[in-house]
């Protein structure tokens, strides 16, 4: 599905409100180990995409990555973790901090977490006997792949798969939903329910967005209710999502527009520059940051009008996946062909490559 969104640019919106509201355990070895790859910069790769960034608790940047496994940046240099060190896969679509510090990625074979010295892998569940759904009699299509995951307030976990649905992950049990959901495959009768974001609002419901005509479904704890083209949303192929810091949540469709959700009621921005939206992030001054998989320059939104401005003219940020932000406020950028690039409010620096273009 990556490979189907064209192209990539960044949009930056500021919002005027009243408020800034089974396991398998390998050890890997210390970062102080002889044979640990030490990277001043990460490698350009045309078949790569730098998938995900994210802050630790102790200020470590981590980025993960479709081929590399998992790079840690300490602020001087870059550390790679792959599966020769227990990661359980390569390819790496995202990962989280939980409340205890441990990280987790969503890999192609499952999940993992990393405690600092050890990775554990947890194969999501695979029926010997397939389950076919209720309404139809129809199978769901099996996959072992993670995309997305939160940990929810209660300190239990929400995984969104590559083709069949989600899981509720509570350390031990992983408990099937929404593989019945989504597009039947005309080739063979399937489901194939992509989730390729999840989040939670500011009331504990959690928000999970399908881009195989599945649209956004929420769960309040006991039931789930599912929004799609027949309840008037614009688009039912949704990439990404987010919840600001004053509780309004905000998705990204495939190909109609920006979604966002406030006191109950959906409203929607279908402009041109508001197509194929990749990614949100809300940085320490409480700006939020769009990544749009189109090729234009930065935008800005005063809450009314989109207005072009100058950030990239040389669009060096081509296909972004991710926008995060360190801890001395630089803001990162990820995407296709390995990019990678942080922004201190004044210039674009390259990870990507020591001597990018030489």
């Amino acid at each position: 599905m990556i490979n189907q969104l064209k192209y990539f640019s960044i949009i930056l919106i500021t919002l005027f409100t009243s408020s800034c509201n089974g396991q398998n355990q390998q050890k890997s070895p210390s970062t102080t180990d002889n044979n640990r790859e030490v990277f001043v910069a990460l490698n350009r790769d045309d078949r790569d995409i730098v998938t995900t960034g994210l802050l630790d608790k102790d200020g470590n940047m981590w980025f993960t990555t479709l081929t590399e496994g998992i790079y840690k940046y300490d602020g001087s240099a870059f550390i790679n973790f792959t599966e020769k060190d227990g990661l359980y896969s390569n390819k790496v679509n995202s990962l989280i901090e939980d409340k205890d510090g441990l990280l987790w990625f969503a890999t192609s074979k499952g999940l993992c977490s990393y405690d600092g010295k050890v990775f554990s892998n947890f194969p999501l569940p695979q029926e010997d006997i397939p389950s076919v759904s209720p309404e139809t009699g129809l199978q769901s299509r099996v996959t072992e792949e993670v995309l997305s995951l939160i940990q929810d307030r209660t300190g239990e976990f929400w995984l969104g798969t590559l083709a069949s649905g989600a899981y509720h992950f509570d350390g031990k049990t992983f408990t099937s939903h929404l593989k019945f959901k989504g597009r039947i495959h005309p080739t063979d009768s399937v489901y194939n329910n992509v989730i390729q974001s999840i989040v939670e609002d500011n009331d504990g419901n959690i928000w999970f967005t399908s881009m195989t005509h599945g649209g956004i479904s929420r769960y309040d704890g006991k039931t789930f209710a599912h929004f799609t083209k027949e309840n008037g949303l614009s688009d039912d192929m949704i990439f990404s999502s987010f919840n600001d810091s004053d509780g309004n949540l905000w998705f990204g469709t495939l190909d109609n527009g920006l979604i966002s959700y406030k006191e109950g009621s959906f409203s929607y921005f279908k402009e041109k520059e508001w197509q194929n939206i990749s990614c949100f992030y809300q940085d320490k001054t409480c700006k939020l940051w769009i990544g749009s998989f189109r090729e234009s320059t930065v935008s800005w939104f005063d809450g009314k009008k989109f207005k072009s401005v100058p950030f990239d003219k040389d669009q060096k940020l081509i296909e972004i996946r991710f926008i995060t932000e360190d801890k001395d406020g630089n803001v990162w950028f990820g995407g296709r062909y390995g990019i990678l690039y942080r922004y201190d409010g004044k210039e674009l620096k390259d990870f990507t490559q020591l001597k990018r273009g030489e």
